[in-house]
């Protein structure tokens, strides 16, 4: 109970709603993995820990119905993008973004969503952080990689990769692609389940 407490009373505060909706798999593709936020208490500890600028702007990958988008901006005040495939979910990361709008009206102005495939999103420049939890396939990750390579080549800027709950296969595909590991942040289960922590990439310089 008091968990979900938390939950809600981050989404009451933030004017949006995105906690989990049952884990239905219906219609989601085979290559796409099934929504499930972030919890709240893992954002705040992690908040307390990255250092992100006014200037930075922030990429969602499978960003579902927000929750990453509207904590980030709301705690930084950076600027920050949604990719979100599913139409069901987009519609609810539209209508959260119209609440958050209300509530938040200067910040929601940095708050940017598309929906399309996360490997057909074309990286910009002004993009140098990535967030995954896990979105899609491995397969997709890595183009998903190739893409953001690609654009630090044609414009060199410091870029970070955060992964939560990480898959073994992601943090092969980004360590073989030579990332380096900046920061491992051990999560409030950590003690129960190892694998709640979260992992700071940076590319080389």
């Amino acid at each position: 109970m008091l968990e979900y407490d938390y939950e809600k009373m981050y989404d009451s505060y933030l004017g949006i709603e995105t906690k989990d909706a049952g884990w239905e798999d219906e219609g989601i593709p085979s290559e796409c993995n099934r929504y499930e936020a972030t919890p709240y208490d893992v954002l705040s500890v992690v908040c307390e820990q990255l250092h992100i600028k006014q200037t930075d702007c922030l990429v969602d990958f499978g960003c579902g119905k927000g929750r990453i988008l509207y904590f980030f901006n709301n705690y930084f005040l950076c600027r920050v993008k949604g990719i979100e495939q599913d139409a069901g979910l987009y519609q609810q990361l539209e209508d959260n973004k119209a609440y958050y709008d209300v509530r938040f009206k200067e910040r929601g102005s940095l708050v940017e969503l598309y929906q399309m495939r996360a490997e057909h999103y074309p990286i910009a420049r002004e993009d140098n952080i990535f967030y995954f939890f896990n979105p899609c396939s491995s397969e997709h990750f890595e183009e998903i990689l190739e893409n953001i390579v690609r654009s630090i080549e044609e414009n060199f800027r410091i870029v970070n990769l955060i992964l939560y709950y990480a898959a073994d296969d992601y943090l092969q595909i980004v360590r073989d692609m030579g990332w380096k590991q900046k920061r491992l942040i051990k999560l409030p289960n950590y003690a129960e389940d190892t694998d709640e922590k979260m992992y700071i990439f940076q590319n080389p310089l």
